[in-house]
């Protein structure tokens, strides 16, 4: 584990507490070749959320360290979805604290709507660790309040049918703190552009061009991140 002193980009006074908000939404992409392992823990100041993938393709997450939804995402949202970053597992949590639900999504699919076991409240700044992950990640986005379905469909098509950024924190600005061994490179995009006069293929999906960084982690990596 990581020893995280809780910061935030923009500091309540000591006497005042964050306002709550209408919940809590996270996404991002990971690349691992692993069956069962700890997703990523997001916390703000002491509620914290994390979400491990289990070995029969389904998903825990765990509030406070012991209260459990078990998510399973096998129900198709979008059949006619434009297969976008196919190397990637796209995954979108939701957390509504107003209609008191939890609901996951993984690329063209999501799970049903699950109640909360408690009344569950989200304040604070997120912070992301991604201790104990053991592969790749990239475009990590939290927003503060839960996503309609359109807007995950735009996280999941990688902006193909619309524009996505997450309010809270954003990949494309973003400040990290890395811990142990942890590789930062280009994306795979980025590596496979064709050299100086090669002809470029023929572009036949309108992409938002969005700065991306892939983080090759390794076992016990903890990795930090807030909005910068």
């Amino acid at each position: 584990t990581t020893n995280r002193p809780y910061t935030t980009t923009h500091p309540y006074p000591p006497w005042t507490t964050a306002p709550t908000t209408r919940g809590v939404s996270m996404c991002l992409r990971y690349i691992s070749d692993r069956r069962s392992f700890s997703v990523f823990t997001l916390s703000p100041s002491s509620y914290s959320l994390n979400l491990h993938c289990n070995g029969d393709g389904s998903f825990t997450l765990t509030f406070n360290g012991y209260n459990n939804i078990y998510l399973q995402p096998n129900i198709r949202l979008w059949s006619n979805m434009i297969p976008i970053q196919n190397m990637w597992t796209s995954i979108c949590v939701t957390v509504d604290t107003v209609k008191k639900v939890a609901q996951m999504f993984r690329n063209s699919d999501m799970s049903p709507r699950k109640l909360l076991p408690f009344r569950y409240t989200w304040s604070g700044e997120p912070v992301v660790d991604f201790s104990g992950f053991e592969g790749q990640v990239t475009d990590v986005q939290v927003w503060d309040y839960p996503l309609r379905y359109k807007e995950v469909l735009y996280y999941m098509s990688a902006g193909f049918y619309g524009p996505y950024q997450g309010s809270m924190l954003n990949w494309s600005y973003i400040s990290f703190s890395i811990r142990r061994e942890t590789l930062l490179e280009e994306t795979y995009e980025q590596q496979m552009k064709l050299p100086a006069g090669s002809r470029k293929p023929r572009r036949r999906l309108r992409r938002d061009k969005i700065p991306r960084k892939v983080f090759n982690s390794r076992k016990s990596k903890g990795i930090r991140r807030q909005l910068s």
